[in-house]
């Protein structure tokens, strides 16, 4: 068995999950139990994937590394959520009860550019960031990174160079109006993850990959973005797999609870909410792990 991060630079085989309905991470409504854990993942086991990125060990989520592993996934990503002091805390600590299943840790997804959102000051989010990311480092001895956004990398470019072990970068071409063209928004993403390697500073040995870059089925409403449709999503998958760019599929299944506020999340799944399979399910490309 490769390590994770060999395995993230040589195969595909890789997915982001998050309970399908009824769960509710928003709220924290409706936590996922085992036995649903252990269908979801043994449903993307048998359709090929090895190595999974969680996106919380809170909600009943915390029980997913250890399912993970003995569902058979040679690799689990645990990505801490991080809203508030409080939240990430308790995250924490069910990290640490979950450790020996756990290969690398996601600290928070575009932390800083969350914080600066609700006005605080970027030097200093930037500043907690690293110390969070240098205190798993040293307490669990794992690869550790963050979500980056990309406007995180733009003004503090260190993230992508500096912090942590590898970069994991969230490039959503929805959030940058290219919501209709499936074959622009690829290669937009393509772009995008070419110029990060291209920082100044940026070591030649840093895995550089693409966290999420997910193109919705669907929006609310409809005519908002008449080009987001099954068939696009699919094209876009597509066109990403042909560049030859080592990505994680984003997203396992549709959360429905995201689908007014995040489209690339509420309408971002291979399979939908109740794990229907949607066109893009069936091109997915997953090569040798």
């Amino acid at each position: 068995m490769s390590d994770v991060l060999t395995s993230l630079q040589t195969s595909r085989a890789w997915i982001n999950y998050s309970p399908a309905r009824p769960f509710d991470m928003v709220i924290g409504q409706h936590p996922a139990t085992e036995p649903q854990l252990r269908k979801e993942l043994q449903f993307l086991y048998d359709r090929g994937f090895r190595g999974v990125v969680t996106n919380t060990v809170t909600y009943g989520c915390e029980h997913t590394p250890r399912i993970a592993k003995e569902v058979g996934f040679e690799h689990v990503i645990a990505k801490l959520w991080w809203t508030n002091d409080e939240v990430l805390e308790v995250e924490k600590a069910n990290l640490a009860s979950e450790i020996g299943s756990v290969d690398a840790i996601v600290v928070g997804n575009e932390t800083v550019h969350k914080a600066v959102a609700r006005g605080q000051d970027a030097k200093a989010a930037v500043a907690r960031l690293k110390s969070e990311m240098e205190q798993l480092q040293q307490l669990h001895g794992k690869p550790v990174t963050t979500g980056l956004h990309r406007d995180d990398w733009s003004s503090h470019p260190e993230i992508a160079t500096e912090f942590g072990d590898f970069v994991f970068a969230n490039l959503q071409p929805w959030w940058v109006q290219l919501r209709n063209d499936p074959e622009t928004a690829a290669k937009w993403v393509v772009d995008v993850i070419q110029v990060i390697r291209d920082t100044p500073g940026m070591p030649k040995d840093r895995v550089i990959l693409i966290q999420e870059a997910a193109f919705p089925s669907g929006c609310v409403p409809p005519e908002a973005a008449p080009g987001a449709t099954p068939e696009a999503q699919a094209v876009f998958y597509q066109r990403l797999i042909e560049t030859g760019q080592q990505f994680v599929y984003s997203f396992a299944f549709d959360a429905y609870f995201a689908a007014t506020g995040s489209p690339p999340g509420g309408f971002g799944g291979l399979w939908d909410a109740d794990l229907n399979p949607k066109p893009a399910a069936s091109v997915i490309d997953l090569g040798r792990y």
